[in-house]
């Protein structure tokens, strides 16, 4: 790869950061990217420093950086590395596969709800979300679809599966919300502090909501299934056309 490269790019594709220093013995990049992908997952990306995956391999801190620059870096491996799981696509089927793509993508962000907050930055994309992208849009441009069409068939389901994950789970905490989605809003919130009068749609459709809270038109579950099915609905028809 070119040397203009930014050293994040370099690292994410080759695994070696440009540098003299050898790598300690008894340390590698993936023990190293491992161990900060399980504090992530299990206290939240605030809870991530250097000293604290140094801790957790019983290394010392200096010594992580014979294997990556910084935390940012680390930060950049470790969101690449939450997309190395194969998947298996089926082909010959675009709306198949593009199904799911968003409940494999929907999957990654519950098991790692810190992706959510940090895989929406600009920054250099790895190998495997590469292919994590790839990997749709294939099946879409064999299907006949336009490359314009297929990126943004992709993109937007991608982030119509991204916006019900951040209803449902907190991004920092990865704690689930109980299946519900959105901010909680009482009618009668409206009725004693506001002017019912501001809220005419809003009033409506709370009086019509279910009132046992497991009803399942209040779960992210039926969100998830009616959004994704009437947005494949709208790439069918935009494919068609």
């Amino acid at each position: 790869m070119s040397d203009e490269l930014p050293r994040v790019a370099r690292l994410l594709w080759t695994g070696k950061q440009p540098s003299g220093r050898g790598p300690r013995p008894g340390l590698s990049l993936e023990r190293i990217v491992d161990a900060a992908v399980a504090i992530a997952d299990g206290e939240g990306i605030g809870a991530l420093s250097m000293q604290r995956v140094a801790s957790e391999l019983g290394a010392a801190t200096m010594s992580l950086y014979r294997h990556v620059p910084g935390k940012d870096d680390l930060v950049a491996l470790m969101l690449d590395s939450t997309m190395s799981v194969p998947l298996d696509l089926p082909s010959g089927n675009w709306r198949a596969a593009l199904d799911l793509w968003a409940r494999r993508t929907r999957e990654l962000y519950r098991d790692h709800p810190w992706v959510l907050g940090v895989g929406s930055s600009n920054r250099w994309m790895g190998p495997n979300e590469a292919a994590w992208a790839e990997a749709p849009m294939a099946v879409l441009l064999a299907s006949g679809s336009p490359p314009g069409v297929a990126i943004e068939a992709v993109m937007s389901v991608n982030a119509f599966v991204g916006g019900v994950a951040r209803l449902e789970i907190d991004p920092a905490l990865g704690r689930d919300v109980g299946g519900h989605v959105g901010p909680v809003l009482d009618p009668e919130m409206i009725r004693r502090y506001g002017r019912a009068e501001r809220y005419p749609a809003m009033l409506a459709m709370l009086s019509d909501a279910p009132q046992e809270p497991n009803d399942s038109r209040s779960t992210a579950e039926a969100v998830f299934e009616f959004g994704l099915g009437t947005l494949l609905d709208g790439i069918a028809g935009r494919l068609d056309g």
